[in-house]
């Protein structure tokens, strides 16, 4: 079977496919998780005992590269107690003799407060910009892969809201003849006893642009147009009568297409 860059050992240095998770397994695992700095140290530990290497050693070590380090800390940092920076981090197989991707941890830890991961797919996710997954798929938010605190909450609230606000558009509405409202649009709704959106729908889908355009429109391609002020705004209120009796039918027909839950309020 042939593997995909994401599952390359060459560029993740990781040699199996990680399994797969169920939504329950990943929530418990992400539960019992336990931060970064923890889990990183303990493996740290673990190849160092394995090696039979001192703390002592380690920090002689890293004071060769130029590291500050000294047997307490190769200490603090076992018990995660000290955070390393990312010179340091880079640095640690120099340190243990080791490829990065064998110092790291292999199980869930917390990285933030508010963020897991799975650190096989951290690793393949930061070194490739690749996981393990199917095309097309959601590779972030799958279970096994990364958890953010609170997202599902905040998904399935902004989903509820989408769901309880009323669709203020006729029903299998086109896109192009979607706008927000103009103030004309808004006053000649009051007129026509329906919502501002229908007025901004009706008028897109007549002419093309909105009520304001189209009455501006007509009344400069008008021989007499005004050049008194009050004349002008006479003249206006004229065009846009003439404007809201040619919507009406096509709004009376659109509303007949009008969802039950749409209200003028909207």
């Amino acid at each position: 079977m042939s593997k995909t860059r994401g599952e390359s050992t060459r560029d993740t240095g990781l040699k199996d496919k990680p399994r797969r998770w169920s939504k329950e397994e990943w929530r418990n695992a992400v539960a019992e998780a336990p931060p970064f700095s923890v889990a990183l140290g303990q493996k740290l530990r673990t190849v160092r005992e394995r090696k039979g290497w001192t703390t002592e050693d380690i920090a002689t070590s890293a004071q060769g590269y130029g590291l500050g380090w000294h047997r307490t800390t190769v200490g603090q940092i076992e018990l995660g107690k000290r955070a390393l920076s990312a010179i340091e981090l880079l640095m640690l197989p120099f340190l243990y003799g080791e490829p990065l991707v064998k110092l790291l941890p292999s199980e869930v830890t917390h990285l933030t407060d508010t963020t897991a991961a799975n650190i096989s797919y951290l690793v393949a996710f930061a070194i490739t910009g690749e996981v393990w997954d199917q095309p097309g798929s959601g590779p972030l938010h799958r279970p096994g892969r990364f958890h953010f605190k609170g997202q599902e909450e905040r998904v399935g609230r902004f989903v509820q809201a989408l769901l309880d606000k009323p669709n203020p558009w006729p029903l299998e509405a086109v896109a192009a003849h979607i706008a927000t409202p103009d103030e004309a649009e808004m006053k000649a709704a009051k007129r026509l006893d329906t919502t501002p959106h229908y007025v901004a729908y009706a008028a897109r889908m007549t002419w093309g642009h909105g009520l304001t355009e189209e009455r501006d429109t007509r009344l400069n391609r008008r021989p007499d147009t005004p050049a008194d002020r009050r004349a002008l705004q006479a003249a206006r209120g004229h065009v846009t009568r003439e404007l809201i009796n040619e919507l009406n039918p096509v709004i009376r027909r659109l509303e007949e297409q009008r969802t039950p839950t749409l209200s003028k309020e909207i």
